[in-house]
């Protein structure tokens, strides 16, 4: 007999296993929190790049401009043209090389992109300068400028030494409306300020010289979220704040603002519980045993989801409370494999298949929060929110 699938469903069971919970109050308490650092007025510059740090970036936005942020930043020229069509109609900033390409006819076609898509583009070279401001004559609409500038970070950006003949030279092309010049930093998030100092030494004598010569330069920036906490002397004209809009801290221990809100935690259901006997190995590589009879949960996710398979054996997560239990801690066991988590539930109480578990929690505090989690893999928090996968689905709270 043959089987015809049936062409009707129910979307309610369609639901996604894993779900990453998106806090729209800790976003606006974030920038708030941001703001109550700066001087009254200032602009601030979000960076979204890779999707809102991996939080959504269809979500991230309308908060972003309800809360009155100015200007948002991105990676590349597909994440712009995103964020348009997503609605966001104030300025951006493309922080990569957009004007890279192959050909130069694909070179033309990404500069006519940028200029009718009003945004405002990175140039590090006097090529890319001429370009923009050969295509903005031709088209009638102004280029919207930036300029680079690499004060000891080393990767991209005209060398602070021949900054300031390539700033003047790109001002003074038809066409061309110099928005802004910039730098970033490489070490604002360690302990040691020295090198941080450095940098903004070097960018306040060009910005002085700049002035001097009265190269008409709308905003200079360079604080990342580190800088915004730790290095008022660098706020300039606008901040450029990533992680901490998002409520996570990348600086040292013990230097956490208070008032900085996680905004996603990561939350899931047991869809499996049993009970294995002592002596049981669980998972790829029998790299756990279980010491007595034990109860097992199985989560769905693993490191095609973006959690990482280092994690075996060290994580934790956390029941939801129910039944009149409190909420209570479970350690990860054994191998985390592509699709599935083993936890151990033995000394948990009552635990039934379909319990909610929580996977990254939004306390700060937590053994599983994303500041933890990092810590536990000797990475940063913006792996771990950029890395989780498209099977999380992200629903905004």
């Amino acid at each position: 007999m043959t089987r015809t699938p049936s062409r009707r469903y129910c979307p309610a069971v369609l639901s996604f296993p894993i779900t990453a919970e998106v806090r729209a109050d800790a976003i606006r308490a974030n920038i708030c929190a941001i703001r109550r650092r700066l001087p009254s007025g200032m602009p601030i510059c979000a960076a979204v790049k890779a999707s809102a740090y991996g939080h959504g970036i269809e979500h991230v936005l309308p908060v972003l401009a309800g809360v009155g942020v100015e200007r948002i930043a991105v990676a590349n020229l597909p994440e712009a043209l995103q964020a348009r069509e997503l609605g966001w109609n104030k300025p951006i900033l493309c922080l990569g090389s957009v004007l890279a390409a192959e050909s130069e006819r694909e070179r033309i076609e990404r500069a006519r992109a940028v200029l009718a898509s009003g945004l405002n583009c990175t140039v590090t070279t006097q090529e890319e300068a001429r370009l923009l401001s050969a295509e903005a004559i031709r088209s009638g609409h102004p280029a919207h400028v930036e300029v680079k500038v690499d004060t000891g970070m080393g990767r991209t950006g005209v060398r602070v030494g021949e900054a300031q003949e390539l700033i003047a030279s790109v001002a003074a092309l038809p066409g061309i409306i110099l928005e802004g010049v910039y730098t970033h930093f490489a070490t604002a998030d360690e302990s040691d300020p020295a090198f941080t100092r450095t940098q903004i030494e070097r960018f306040t004598a060009l910005q002085n010289a700049l002035r001097r010569k009265e190269v008409p330069v709308q905003t200079y920036h360079s604080a990342n979220s580190a800088a915004v906490f730790r290095h008022p002397e660098a706020h300039l004209d606008m901040v450029r704040p990533g992680l901490a809009v998002y409520g996570y801290w990348g600086g040292p221990e013990g230097e956490r603002p208070d008032d900085l809100v996680p905004a996603m935690r990561v939350v899931g259901r047991l869809m499996v519980v049993r009970r294995l006997p002592a002596n049981h190995a669980v998972g790829y590589g029998c790299t756990f045993r279980t010491t007595r009879e034990s109860l097992i949960g199985v989560v769905p996710l693993g490191y095609a989801d973006g959690y990482r398979r280092s994690l075996s054996n060290q994580a934790v997560m956390t029941l939801e409370a129910v039944r009149g239990q409190p909420r209570r801690t479970v350690p990860v066991v054994g191998r985390i494999s592509m699709d599935q988590t083993t936890v151990d539930l033995t000394d948990a109480g009552d635990v039934r298949a379909g319990d909610r578990i929580v996977i990254i929690d939004d306390d700060p505090a937590a053994p599983n929060s994303v500041e933890a989690l990092a810590g536990k893999l000797g990475t940063i928090p913006y792996e771990i929110t950029c890395l989780l996968g498209q099977r999380v689905r992200r629903v905004l709270i």
